[in-house]
């Protein structure tokens, strides 16, 4: 049987690069070996117990080049998630409009409850803990996202063939800006700061989705989602890669209040 401290030990003739954080993960159930880049650009090999040291060693070998390339792109993509500070005047994006915070103890008098957004630009909210206030305008963000969503995918549904579809906006984490669940729930949900994006890119959650639900036949990326993805939106390819592009600079929701130092990226 492979022991991965040898496996380790022989790697460690190929030089790699300590940055790398290198280890070696014996898999008996797995029949292949297998290279995962971790969030922190770790390097991890996944080996199968019957594989030999050569063999492990000369699959590295072969890939250096490769992992580079991701370790490239896990540092391009590297979280820097921005924290939106409490504060009179601080930006808020939502639905390709830019709003502006003011604080205030009352709603004016045209506004029934807080948060709430005003046509003159201004996103009026209660000075509130930051917490307190995160759960609020994630609340506000919710409501006119589903709003968006119900209104924009109906001509979708016509044109894919969807019956009984239901969309919903809740909080996906830090990994995903939607996803689609089916067939047993059919339900597309976005990520309720997905719509603090740019107007394309929040198309291209959508859509993306949306060609899930269409239950296309094959791997869940495969030909058949691709096709309805290129007939809906003939360059979702480059938004793809404008969403990857923000990664590291997308806000997830995070306040802070006005008095705390921003952190540095």
């Amino acid at each position: 049987m492979t022991n991965a401290g040898h496996l380790l030990a022989a790697l460690g003739s190929l030089g790699l690069p300590s940055e790398w954080r290198t280890t070696v993960v014996l898999c008996p159930q797995s029949r292949l070996i297998t290279i995962k880049i971790r969030s922190n650009g770790a390097v991890a090999v996944l080996v199968p117990t019957a594989a030999t040291i050569e063999r492990v060693v000369k699959f590295v070998s072969d890939r250096r080049s490769w992992i580079n390339q991701q370790r490239e792109r896990f540092e391009l993509c590297a979280p820097r998630y921005p924290a939106k500070a409490l504060v009179d005047g601080e930006p808020f994006d939502l639905l390709g409009h830019r709003y502006l915070l003011r604080l205030v103890t009352t709603p004016p008098g045209d506004i029934g409850k807080l948060p709430a957004i005003a046509k003159d630009g201004i996103l009026y909210a209660k000075p509130q803990r930051p917490d307190v206030a995160r759960r609020a305008i994630a609340g506000l963000y919710r409501d006119g996202g589903l709003a968006w969503m119900q209104q924009q995918g109906r001509p979708y549904e016509v044109d894919g063939g969807i019956s009984g579809l239901s969309y919903a906006v809740r909080n996906l984490g830090r990994k995903r800006w939607g996803i689609y669940e089916g067939p047993d729930k059919h339900l597309v949900t976005m990520h309720w700061t997905a719509f603090a994006l740019p107007m394309p890119l929040v198309e291209y959650v959508f859509v993306h989705e949306l060609a899930h639900a269409t239950q296309p036949t094959g791997r869940a990326h495969g030909p058949q989602w691709r096709q309805r993805l290129r007939l809906w939106m003939p360059d979702w390819r480059r938004r793809h890669a404008d969403l990857l592009g923000m990664c590291r600079h997308a806000w997830f929701g995070d306040c802070r209040s006005g008095d705390t130092p921003k952190p540095p990226l």
